[in-house]
């Protein structure tokens, strides 16, 4: 096999990657848990890497009711579940998610900014981040820019980034308490990419009870449902109401079969698991 043949840096400033960053053929690197896969299979063929965990400024972590939560591009998984508790209290579901990423020693390296960059449909922590509205701010020589995470993604493995531009943060706001679940299957109960995701969240679960749901694995993007929410809001949850809810969910997938499980599969799923979800959350129950 020919070798990789790439050069290698490793910034410590911000402006020093940037400056990089913006000649043709360099990529950021954060984690590298999915880039190092690339590179080996010769997916990417890089002019060079830009190694961006020694910056700073990339590790800043920050939680208000006023401001919500900002989440810097070198934060790893593990480290929002152990160092962070201010994540598990005001946004369970994407806490579940990101637990359910990889192995142990995969979170001690992976990031969510590098799981979303890498822009896979079965990226396990996107859904939540869906669900709460999440915004990235994205940097480059040419300055910043603040997007909504569910315009970002575009296909699969692609998103809106230009030559030269990273996220910076993920700022996720704060929108009163929460309840919900992240639910993955997969082909096994190891460590397995999703064979499908569903996050649903309950947004102030004592007042107006704004249920939102996300989903991964069913489509060339992970998505989020804004047509069953739209429908669900204000009712009151019969077997009819959440029945109905579920139908507008799974019409809105579009699954495909890969080694990870059949279209059929995913898309009865997509209606099996919203109905488990709020049932084990304790927001309804089916008539016998």
């Amino acid at each position: 096999m020919i070798p990789l043949d790439f050069s290698y840096f490793r910034p410590t400033t911000l402006e020093e990657a940037l400056d990089i960053l913006s000649e043709e053929g360099m990529i950021p690197i954060l984690g590298s848990t999915d880039v190092v896969v690339k590179l080996r299979a010769r997916r990417l063929k890089p002019k060079g890497v830009v190694d961006l965990k020694a910056i700073e400024e990339l590790h800043s972590f920050s939680f208000s009711k006023e401001e919500g939560m900002v989440i810097g591009a070198a934060v790893t998984m593990n480290e929002l579940i152990e160092d962070h508790p201010e994540v598990k209290e005001n946004y369970p579901v994407f806490y579940q998610a990101i637990k359910k990423v990889g192995a142990y020693q995969t979170r001690n390296r992976a990031t969510v900014a590098g799981n979303i960059g890498n822009s896979s449909p079965a990226a396990d922590s996107v859904p939540p981040l869906l669900t709460y509205n999440a915004k990235l701010k994205l940097v480059s020589k040419e300055g910043e820019r603040t997007v909504e995470l569910k315009d970002f993604f575009t296909g699969p493995g692609k998103n809106i980034l230009k030559q030269g531009e990273i996220i910076h943060s993920i700022i996720v706001p704060y929108e009163g308490p929460s309840i919900g679940m992240y639910y993955k299957l997969s082909r096994i109960k190891a460590v397995d990419l999703s064979t499908i995701g569903v996050a649903l969240t309950v947004i102030d679960p004592d007042g107006k009870r704004d249920i939102r749901i996300a989903l991964a694995s069913v489509a060339p993007t992970p998505i989020r449902v804004f047509e069953a929410e739209d429908f669900i809001r204000g009712k009151e949850l019969t077997p009819e109401v959440v029945d109905e809810f579920a139908k507008i969910v799974q019409k809105n997938t579009s699954p495909i079969t890969d080694t990870r499980g059949t279209k059929e599969y995913r898309y009865e799923m997509a209606y099996v698991l919203p109905k488990k979800i709020l049932r084990e959350l304790g927001l309804y129950e089916e008539v016998s």
